[in-house]
């Protein structure tokens, strides 16, 4: 059973509900206007789909709040890495042009650190995607490996 296929079973299923009520309450209001009734009941109902669909608005801005946040974490995990990068270049053609120990050493260093912070940008992503309901985070992993450290030996 997948869970997502029933959720959208059920959204479908209550989007044709609203439709069907909105549909009839307006079909309703288009024929009291139409005989000059002024009902409390229809502003009872105006107000309540007015309701709904300010809450469906905000519902949507809040969607796209997630995606976006979602969007600049993953960018940052994205310059880390490209940052993290450049540090491995670095070091491997100081190592090619025979650059001596300590230069390699706080090559390494930098690489170590940039490491680092590309560990904690993929530990934040991880964190925002399991807040917004994200479970399947394994693929991060595979789509964002970080090397093993560096060490002077490397």
């Amino acid at each position: 059973m997948r869970p997502c296929t029933r959720s959208s079973s059920r959204a479908r299923g209550y989007l044709a509900r609203v439709t069907q009520t909105e549909a009839r309450w307006q079909k309703l209001a288009s024929e009291l206007l139409a005989h000059g009734v002024q009902s409390q009941y229809m502003a009872r109902i105006q107000a309540h789909i007015s309701l709904e669909e300010r809450l469906e608005g905000l519902q949507a801005e809040h969607r796209q709040e997630l995606a976006a946040a979602l969007g600049k974490t993953d960018m940052r995990v994205n310059l880390a890495l490209a940052e993290l990068e450049l540090c491995r270049a670095r070091y491997d053609r100081a190592t090619l042009q025979n650059a001596r120990p300590a230069e390699l050493a706080r090559l390494a260093e930098a690489f170590n650190a940039q490491r680092a912070v590309a560990q904690a940008r993929l530990r934040e992503l991880l964190i925002q995607r399991e807040a917004v309901g994200f479970r399947r985070n394994q693929v991060l992993d595979e789509l964002y490996p970080i090397e093993p450290k560096l060490s002077l030996a490397d």
